[in-house]
């Protein structure tokens, strides 16, 4: 039987059609056998994921993936879990940059281990002032220095500072109080709060490259951590200026959200223009602490605590406050006003209610959230204001809340579920360097506050996926940058960390202890 050449020209056909719907694209990454938590509207889990030019462009099943995409890089990852790479959204970045230069005491546990770690820096580095953080100890009782005769005896005309977290004390030897112009600093050479801020203000300011090079071991320190974008809130106008240059020159590749201070070189290149946004340097918002910390009564208070102490004053006078608010928004910056005690979280409110519409897209913060008088909740909604907290301030603060507030500012401190009910967002930061790095520190702060009463009768505590959304997506959102990061779907930046452990599920005490494995930022491996 002859065979009919048709038949023969329609098989050829089909076989050539068959072979040109097997044709795969070509990718730059293929991500496959994992458990990606994409962090999407649905929160969806998926195996498989496709990079290109440093965005992906498509997730799904391994088999769905490996049949339209092909790679000379194929990441098989065995069942490990994928999640969107971390936004921390409250950091005082480029200040713990400058810190990696200073003196860690975090191990001492003598005062020959401290003044051994002092002589072998001054030996180091001849003609610098001697700067020294995380000393542990707490003064006069606790503390394994008495006072400052024993510095000032071996260093001499050398300023030497040390200081604790958060500034809540530090031990400044004589020549460091002369240079700090502290006059009125108490004999034994211990400065408290405001006067321990105050001197260092004073400190030297490492020289342009020094910095620069600080900045690229922070930058590292973030990438370890797992951190793909980071705040830097209080910007200077040379520290804009250097982030900018660091960037042009490619010796910078962390994105960083700029929250400018409001200085006059601020006010006039900045912030009474117009917002700057690029792939990696927004400049967007402007950023003022009104009130200082709880527990040292720096805090403006609706009512003393229940020792009757005194409050806090306020920093910025109201007027200024609105004056400075008005041109934000005249300018179409971003407001954030860092405010802790309830009566400072009022004021901001209120400042913020006079000035925009309601339901509006600026996304105006009210940053270092503590406590919220539940009378003034409903501005959060109002006015589409983002709640902005660090969560490890909770437990910083938990003895002292306990020891000194009453039953009613009990109810209403870190009232973190109150705020989600208000406008389902909330973002959460480091605090860094002034609270520990780590996005799985935050992440165990966040989910685990006890059980206290409340208006409402519920736990504050996020759960678990209100956690990473605070980390990720809302981040994003509080950045005006959800359409490009903060969630791992087609189209975005593909910035992700590797982590071997599920952090919605496993037990939450282990994990701080939950290391990253990989972080990628735009597609490239940067740990």
């Amino acid at each position: 039987m002859r065979f009919d050449k048709r038949i023969l020209l329609i098989m050829i056909g089909g076989l050539l059609l068959a072979t040109g719907c097997q044709q795969r694209e070509e990718v730059d990454l293929i991500i496959k056998n994992a458990k990606i938590y994409t962090v999407n509207n649905s929160f969806s889990v998926v195996q498989s994921a496709a990079i290109h030019n440093g965005r992906f462009v498509a997730i799904g099943s391994d088999a769905n993936i490996g049949a339209r995409y092909t790679s000379d890089s194929i990441l098989n990852l065995k069942g490990k879990f994928v999640y969107p790479g971390f936004i921390d959204s409250h950091a005082h970045f480029m200040q713990y940059a400058v810190e990696l230069a200073q003196i860690d005491l975090g191990e001492a546990e003598s005062m020959n281990a401290v003044l051994n770690q002092l002589s072998n820096f001054k030996k180091n580095n001849p003609g610098k002032w001697i700067v020294a953080r995380n000393l542990t100890y707490s003064p006069p009782d606790d503390c394994i220095i008495p006072d400052n005769s024993v510095i000032d005896r071996i260093f001499g005309d050398t300023p030497v500072f040390i200081w604790t977290k958060g500034y809540k004390w530090a031990l400044a030897n004589s020549a460091m109080i002369k240079a700090a112009g502290l006059d009125k600093a108490s004999a034994d050479g211990y400065l408290v709060g405001y006067q321990a801020r105050q001197a260092a203000q004073c400190l030297p300011r490492p020289t342009n490259d020094e910095l620069a090079q600080l900045v690229g071991l922070a930058e590292r320190q973030c990438f370890n951590v797992g951190i793909t974008s980071v705040t830097d809130y209080g910007t200077t106008f040379e520290n804009v200026q250097l982030l900018d240059s660091l960037y042009q020159t490619g010796l910078l590749q962390l994105p960083v959200y700029a929250i400018l201070e409001p200085s006059a070189e601020n006010m006039r290149n900045y912030i009474c223009k117009v917002p700057v946004k690029t792939d990696k340097l927004k400049i967007l918002a402007v950023g003022v602490d009104i009130d200082g910390r709880i527990s040292l009564h720096n805090s403006v208070m609706l009512q003393s605590d229940a020792n009757g102490e005194s409050n806090g004053q306020l920093r910025i006078s109201p007027d200024s406050l609105r004056n400075l608010c008005q041109t934000a928004f005249d300018h179409g910056f971003q407001m954030c006003v860092g405010c802790i005690g309830d009566s400072a979280a009022r004021l901001a409110l209120k400042t913020y209610a006079n000035i925009l519409p309601n339901k509006n897209n600026l996304r105006w913060r009210i940053d270092n959230l503590h406590l919220i008088s539940k009378k003034d909740m409903k501005y959060f909604g109002h006015y589409n204001i983002i709640p902005s907290v660090q969560p490890t301030q909770y437990e910083y603060n938990k003895q002292y809340i306990s020891d000194n507030f009453n039953r009613k500012l009990k109810k209403e401190v870190f009232a973190w579920k109150q705020l989600l009910g208000q406008n389902q967002g909330i973002v959460s930061g480091s605090n860094v360097p002034y609270g520990s790095l780590s996005p799985m520190e935050i992440l165990y702060a966040a989910m685990s506050q006890d059980k206290r009463k409340t208006h409402n009768k519920q736990s504050q505590k996020m759960t678990p996926t209100q956690a990473l959304k605070s980390l990720t997506i809302w981040g994003a959102y509080s950045q005006f940058d959800e359409q490009a990061k903060g969630s791992i779907e087609v189209g975005k930046w593909a910035d992700f960390v590797i982590v071997g452990k599920n952090i919605t599920t496993m037990y939450q005490p282990d994990l701080p202890q939950v290391e990253i494995e990989q972080t990628y930022l735009h597609g490239v491996r940067v740990k």
